[in-house]
């Protein structure tokens, strides 16, 4: 028989979790983790052309070091939250961030203008009870921008539960009461394929293995790999500059709370 899955507690391997800190060195690793990702690099490339038009009262909700955070214009009062399981389930935490434990958010109802929900939707073991909230805090006409992994591994395990399809997404946003709903995909098949391959490498140039002689040999071939690596990164970065398709990396998702004239004009 094949190995049980649910046996696993943790990732054979899990990239490195970097702090948010003002030092040159930490910038510097952060910025090498955004080309190597192409994850985080592709919702970087979204993010970057939505955020800094945000004003208003701002909530990154599953904020981790809050890696985005600096793309809002001064004209955003920022407020990052998190679950309290944060640190010792995804090895993250922020010195100003709220952390709460429970469902029900640490905000006012109707308190926000804009919500930023990174990929987090997928840790989230009741995402319906989640988005409610996030219409609960948000005032009305206010918006929120979520992104969410969809070809990627099972990471932070046991603590990923779910992969989302556009009308999945538009299913749970639309039960919670968001409209004018709208899923752009990330990357491309060939996004995705560079995507597995720089996974693969990357595991041989860190091996998690305990034997010596195996870890070591290991990290020879992923040596040998490097230039293959070097083109996959390129190839991938370059393929994500291109529309999305069904085959993806993952979403980027908008979502509006009816103003209330929309609401009057429903229940008219």
């Amino acid at each position: 028989m094949r190995k049980n899955l649910l046996d696993l507690k943790e990732e054979y391997w899990r990239p490195p979790v970097y702090s948010r800190s003002p030092n040159v060195i930490s910038r510097i690793k952060i910025l090498i983790y955004f080309l190597l990702d192409l994850q985080t690099s592709t919702i970087s490339r979204d993010l970057a052309a939505l955020l800094p038009k945000v004003k208003g009262d701002v909530l990154d909700v599953g904020c981790g070091i809050q890696p985005f955070r600096g793309m809002f214009s001064a004209e955003a009062r920022y407020q990052g939250i998190d679950t309290a399981n944060a640190k010792p389930h995804f090895g993250y935490e922020a010195p100003d961030t709220i952390y709460y434990s429970g469902s029900t958010w640490p905000v006012k109802n109707q308190s926000v203008d804009f919500i930023l929900c990174t990929e987090t939707l997928e840790h989230v073991d009741d995402p319906q009870t989640f988005l409610k909230q996030a219409a609960r805090v948000l005032r009305p006409a206010g918006k929120m921008v979520a992104t969410i992994p969809f070809s990627v591994r099972w990471h932070f395990i046991p603590y990923d539960y779910w992969r989302y399809t556009p009308s999945g997404l538009d299913a749970l946003l639309t039960k919670a009461g968001f409209t004018r709903i709208k899923v752009y995909a990330r990357g491309n098949q060939l996004t995705v394929a560079c995507y597995k391959v720089m996974a693969f490498f990357f595991t041989l140039l860190a091996p998690m293995s305990p034997h010596f002689i195996v870890k070591n040999f290991s990290r020879f071939l992923g040596i040998l790999c490097l230039p293959f690596l070097a083109f996959a990164v390129l190839l991938g970065n370059l393929s994500a500059l291109k529309d999305g398709s069904v085959d993806c990396l993952g979403y980027t998702v908008i979502a509006e709370k009816p103003s209330a004239k929309a609401r009057k004009k429903k229940k008219a």
